[in-house]
């Protein structure tokens, strides 16, 4: 599996709190092959407490409404600061998709720095 540098879904950020990107739209005709997200991160930590963190894939035909197409299971944050790489296959047939970012629990400062990619799985 190789990203696509030209299908970005997120470009390098930080995030502190739950977010969406800016949506990807592929225009004309939606794919019907096998698809995934690839989310690079680094610096995932908290100052205390228990966090996590989980990356998803939403889909919509209208750039409006947005559902969670295919997620990955959560990275627990704590103060050691972890990287590494996601991978979320799913399959579409809708025009744009959005990474979203969640960030949850009750621990302090959680933090992660992540960018994002769509790619064609292999068949």
């Amino acid at each position: 599996m190789i990203h696509d540098e030209n299908l970005i879904l997120q470009t390098p950020t930080t995030k502190a709190a739950t977010f969406n990107s800016v949506a990807l739209d592929i225009k004309g005709t939606p794919l019907s092959r096998p698809l995934f997200a690839e989310v690079l991160y680094h610096s995932a930590a908290n100052a205390a407490g228990a966090n996590a963190v989980t990356f998803s894939v939403e889909h919509s035909d209208d750039n409006a409404t947005f559902t969670t197409c295919a997620s990955a299971d959560a990275i627990d944050l704590n103060t050691v600061a972890k990287h590494g790489k996601v991978v979320i296959p799913f399959v579409s047939q809708k025009r744009y998709f959005r990474l979203k970012t969640s960030i949850t629990g009750g621990g302090t400062t959680p933090t992660v720095t992540y960018q994002g990619f769509v790619g064609l799985s292999a068949i």
